[in-house]
């Protein structure tokens, strides 16, 4: 696995399942830390194998930094919020993945 995003910082929203938790997966697994947003930290859809533990708890154990913030993106408050919360963690933002359902 190459290093593309070693020390980015990235947001993804949707990060819960399907195209934004393999995203936030990728994105760790090239070097960036990953701020995981979305309306709760576990997939919505009962008896997916991604029930069985939460991105940002996966990007953990397996390959860096992560964190979950429970955002709601058609609330630009939340979003502010999201962002504010990037910046006190991580120190800065590199890049974001805005997906919606």
């Amino acid at each position: 696995m190459s290093s593309r995003l070693q020390d980015k910082i990235s947001i993804v929203t949707g990060s819960s399942s399907g195209l934004g938790r393999a995203i936030s997966l990728r994105y760790a697994q090239e070097g960036a830390a990953v701020v995981c947003a979305d309306l709760r930290p576990s997939a919505r859809i009962p008896g997916l194998e991604e029930n069985d533990i939460d991105t940002h708890e996966l990007i953990q154990r397996r390959v860096g930094k992560a964190i979950f913030v429970k955002t709601d993106v058609s609330s630009a408050k939340e979003m502010e919020s999201l962002i504010q919360d990037t910046v006190k963690e991580y120190g800065r933002l590199d890049m974001s993945v805005p997906l919606s359902r």
